[in-house]
């Protein structure tokens, strides 16, 4: 057997490869029945199991085998393992070494019959083009693995795969792993591996309800097919802890404090019934034993001596009680070991119920009551008096305007949280303490016992109550479900020390809304991964023994280096001005979803809306300070309306305003087609222009007070007034750019040779040597535009841009991620210069990562910072993005591109060469962002309602001219 295994699974594996097969897995659609290969360090086999899914038992299959009809392998494997088809479902058990940069990158899984080689497959791979049948191909990043980058040692996970067993029957399926680099579009091979796909069988695959059997050995509960494996999202549904004050928490609140009453009912009629069942069972026996001395009676009355010499009496006796006594045996069992009264007294008296002490008997119910049931109720008024005595104090806290200690506000807080804590954890017990922890383990057990080998009738009762061996009997979900459980606990309570430990009220925030036991924004996931695709989030990752850890982990707050768009979705208790309907300032369920800002006035159900939900993308948003009131924010609505609502603290309120901006950016057009609709109906005065999907809003600034297109300062176009000191009579532009203090534009940007450093990016304001500016102009003009600063002439925005020119500045973002030695040198041969200056420019593979680089975009052109506006486009940002301003002076919006919005914010100079005073106008940012790909669409006319002087007019017609005449390529 050991040599058939080792001639049968042809498996190839790179040499130093980050990403190995330690066992494989194949189970049928609802994972009631699998095949396990499992593989030796040295890959070969381990073993081969056939097995059901709950309860690990072998099935009567043997493993099968086929010729090899792979005349490459033969040699080597010249057999091959035979697989049912409808164990179509695959669970990959790899083990993954984190590398340099591998969440960049993707994990592909390629299936595919027939003899192909790893050349050929390659092919395929490059080509997108390739539309054969016969290869599958599933894909997945590696940043989407719960895996921890910073260990560098091999890590276990199950990915969950499939093959199309409709049409790959009755061949050899390859099944081999690539990674992939989207940044370079590069294919490595990792390993592969093989098996033969039967065909189907005449009859289906037998189910383990079909295979049971009479065998002493047979478990006497059948395998169901619905039994399968589970996710991490199935678990996090079943163990949430979230004491973040709102609709939510009071509903769960209510739910446990209804619960409590029903359940107590519950175990009340089982501790009857299993009374009754006792009593019946001593009556059952007694019953039998009379019954045997009536048939003894009778046989004194049938006969003398003749049928006693017979040994009836003792033959009936035996058989009788054969008929009984397993049953008694297997009931007394289940009653004193598995469900015994002791227990279920102790569940009954544990139970803290809200009926015993608050019921219409008043006090002297109270003072009967268990010490645990007045400990609940002192929890829940404790709860209540808290709550009542927080919110008010918060109100007066937060209308103070000299006294507002943030020490102050952080000890309020943290008792407040421990008391929701407490309360919530006491109500909890009904179902997770550990009496009926005790009751669960107990049935886990009893449900896996089998027959008695020695006595087929009764179960194993030895083995049941032998405390090592039967935690054996505990396996798969639920061995999984009491490991959870247990770690659940664990994690409460250090989530409780968490909240006492917490030193600031930014903290204390960031762990009640993202604290590992607190998944109330979780969508529900699959069970098992769908037929054309891959596990791609953490929640549809199966959970084990082996990695419970992923159901209390990757709770996080979103990440400051990832960009926030995706943050669009906030719920919370908000302080507002006017709420209610009401003067003066009240508390409020603020939701806000799918682009929408909906106001509750009852904050504890959340459940009747006060008003119309509010269009985040037709409305603006900026940070105040409200008659002495700290920590506000207003936002004015399309229609005018202004509405204030009050965080606790400035990060509370920087949290809220990136929420609302990123919500504006997901703009639900449809909605807004409705919107546009009735409102013109109605004859409101508002309305927007351009109806394109990517419609935008210009983010306020989390620092100072925003800057609204069309609003405010803005208004003034440009506030920008300089002296220019670039227009010089001699033009010498080589040394006006060398003389650039701290910029090493003296040194090629690229390779830092310092001969014939004289040719420039007039798209990236950089300086190069000869050598690299050839490389340069061979990647083609849309990447860099390369000019010569002795030989070139420069005028207006491009003569003004070159005092922008800054190399110790590109490098500082264009090279921040380039690892060591792979800068390259003057003596650099052409082409590794050449390759080096593609990764850096065409490639942009050592830029920085910049999260949410469109709007820092524009906000550098709404403060007319040239070196920001050059950063954020070179790292990525969207040059021909749209964005959305009101109109001047009027309460309408339009939708332009940023464009158009750049002609608002020129930079004014005097002119004093030629002894000429006037003032010039420059758009130098327009300028920039044309430079750099900007799509300018010549038969597009400008919308005057925006604001346009005629300078910028004059501009855009010479730009047009120069665009649509060929005078300067863009």
């Amino acid at each position: 057997m050991e040599t058939l295994r080792r001639i049968s699974f042809p498996y190839c594996e790179l040499s130093n490869s980050h990403v190995s097969l330690k066992k494989l897995v194949l189970t049928d659609e609802p994972s009631s029945i699998r095949r396990s290969i499992s593989l030796h360090d040295n890959k070969a086999i381990e073993s081969i199991e056939m097995e059901y899914s709950d309860s690990h038992q072998a099935t009567r299959d043997l493993t099968h085998y086929i010729e090899n009809p792979d005349v490459s392998e033969k040699d080597e494997f010249p057999l091959l393992i035979k697989v049912n088809p409808a164990l179509h479902k695959l669970k990959l058990h790899v083990l993954i070494k984190p590398t340099n940069r591998f969440k960049e990158r993707s994990l592909i899984i390629v299936k595919s019959t027939g003899n192909y080689d790893i050349q050929t497959l390659k092919h395929h791979l490059y080509d997108d083009s390739c539309t054969d049948e016969m290869i599958e191909i599933s894909k997945i990043d590696f940043d989407k693995l719960p895996l921890n980058e910073d260990d560098e040692n091999f890590q276990k996970l199950i990915i969950n795969d499939s093959f199309d067993n409709a049409a790959i029957r009755n061949t050899k399926l390859n099944i081999s792993l690539w990674e992939n680099d989207p940044a370079t579009n590069e294919y490595e091979y990792l390993l592969n591996f093989g098996f033969w796909v039967d065909d189907f069988p005449k009859e289906d695959l037998v189910s383990p309800a079909n295979l049971q059997d009479q065998s002493p050995t047979r478990s006497p509960i059948s395998n169901k097919p619905e039994d399968r494996l589970f996710n991490v999202g199935d678990f996090r549904r079943e163990f949430n802890f979230n004491i973040e004050d709102g609709p939510e928490f009071r509903k769960t609140l209510a739910y446990y404090e209804d619960r409590i009453p029903r359940a107590k009912k519950i175990y009340s009629t089982l501790i009857g019934e299993f009374k009754n069942l006792e009593q019946g069972l001593r009556k059952f026996s007694s019953s039998k034993m009379r019954i045997i001395e009536g048939i003894n009676a009778l046989i004194d009355l049938q006969s003398n001596s003749l049928l006693k010499d017979f040994g009836f009496m003792l033959n009936f006796s035996l058989i009788f009680k054969s008929i009984f006594d397993p049953f008694e045996a297997n009931l007394s069992f289940f009653l004193n070991e598995v469900c015994d009264a002791k227990l279920f007294n102790k569940l009954a008296h544990n139970l803290a119920t809200l009926q015993d002490s608050t019921g219409s008997s008043g006090s002297s119910s109270a003072s009967n009551s268990p010490s645990n049931h007045n400990e609940l109720v002192q929890s829940k008024k404790q709860f209540e008096n808290d709550s009542k005595e927080y919110y008010s104090w918060l109100n007066k806290y937060l209308s103070n305007e000299k006294e507002r200690p943030e020490s102050k506000l952080l000890l309020k807080r943290k008792a407040f949280e421990m008391s929701k804590f407490d309360y919530l954890n006491h109500l909890s017990k009904t179902t997770n303490n550990q009496y009926v922890n005790v009751l669960w383990e107990n049935l886990f057990k009893f449900i896996h016992l089998r027959y008695d080998v020695k006595n087929p009738r009764v179960l194993e009762f030895a083995k049941y109550k032998d405390k090592k061996q039967s935690q054996d009997l505990i396996g798969g979900n639920y061995k999984t479900y009491l490991h959870a459980l247990l770690r659940f606990n664990s994690e409460k309570y250090k989530f409780r020390q968490m909240i006492e430990a917490s030193t600031s009220n930014e903290e204390l925030t960031t762990l009640i809304r993202y604290n590992t036991l607190n998944h109330k924004q979780m969508k529900p996931a699959k069970h098992v991964a769908s037929d054309d695709s891959i596990t791609t989030t953490i929640d549809e990752f199966v959970i084990t023994n082996e990695n419970i850890d992923l159901i209390f982990s990757d709770s996080h707050p979103p990440s400051e280096t990832v960009s926030q768009t995706s943050d669009s979705e906030m719920t919370g208790i908000l302080f507002t001005l006017g709420g209610q309907g009401k003067q003066g300032w009240h508390k409020e369920w603020v939701v806000l979803k799918k682009g929408q800002l909906t106001e509750y006035a009852d904050w504890r159900k959340g459940k009747k809306p006060l008003n119309k939900p509010i269009e985040v993308a037709l409305s603006s948003v900026k940070p105040i300070t409200y008659d002495k009131r700290q920590f506000c924010f207003e936002i004015l609505t399309s229609r005018g309306t202004k509405n204030v609502f009050q965080a606790i603290n400035e990060d509370e309120r920087t949290k809220w305003i990136k929420a609302l901006y990123n919500a504006a950016q997901v703009v639900n057009t449809q909605r807004l087609d409705a919107v546009y609709s009735k409102n013109k109906a109605s004859g409101n005065q508002f309305k927007v222009t351009d109806k394109r999907k990517n419609l935008g809003r210009l983010i306020t600034d989390l620092v100072e007070k925003p800057v609204i297109p069309g609003q405010s300062k803005d208004r003034s176009i440009s506030p920008v007034s300089i002296t220019s000191r670039t227009t010089i009579l001699e033009k010498d532009y080589f040394n006006l750019v060398k003389s650039i203090p701290d910029s090493d534009n003296n040194k090629c940007v690229d390779c830092n040779s310092t001969e014939s450093v004289e040719w420039i990016s007039i798209n990236t304001l950089s300086c190069f040597c000869v050598q690299c500016a050839s490389c340069h102009r061979s990647i083609g003009s849309h990447i860099t535009k390369i000019r010569s600063l002795k030989l070139d002439k420069f005028e207006n925005e491009l003569e003004m841009l070159l005092s922008y020119t800054n190399n110790r500045y590109v490098n500082s973002f264009l090279e921040e991620n380039m690892p060591p030695g792979e800068k390259i040198q003057p003596d650099t041969v052409n082409e590794k210069r050449l390759s080096f200056i593609r990764n850096k420019y065409v490639l942009k593979k050592y830029k920085s990562i910049i999260p949410d680089v469109n709007n820092l975009l524009i906000r550098s052109i709404q403060r007319i910072n040239i070196h920001g506006v050059l950063k954020n486009i070179l790292c990525g940002g969207d040059v021909n993005v749209n964005i959305q301003i009101n109109i001047p002076n009027k309460n309408e919006y339009l939708v332009i591109s940023l464009f158009e919005y750049s002609l608002r914010k020129f930079v004014e100079i005097k002119d004093e060469s030629m002894f000429l005073t006037n003032s010039k106008k420059l758009f130098v940012i327009s300028e920039l962002l044309i430079l750099n790909g900007c799509k300018v669409d010549l038969t597009h006319e400008l919308n005057k309602e925006i604001g346009l002087t005629n300078e910028a007019l004059e501009y855009w017609k010479l730009r047009s001219l120069k665009l649509s005449g060929g005078l300067l390529t863009p």
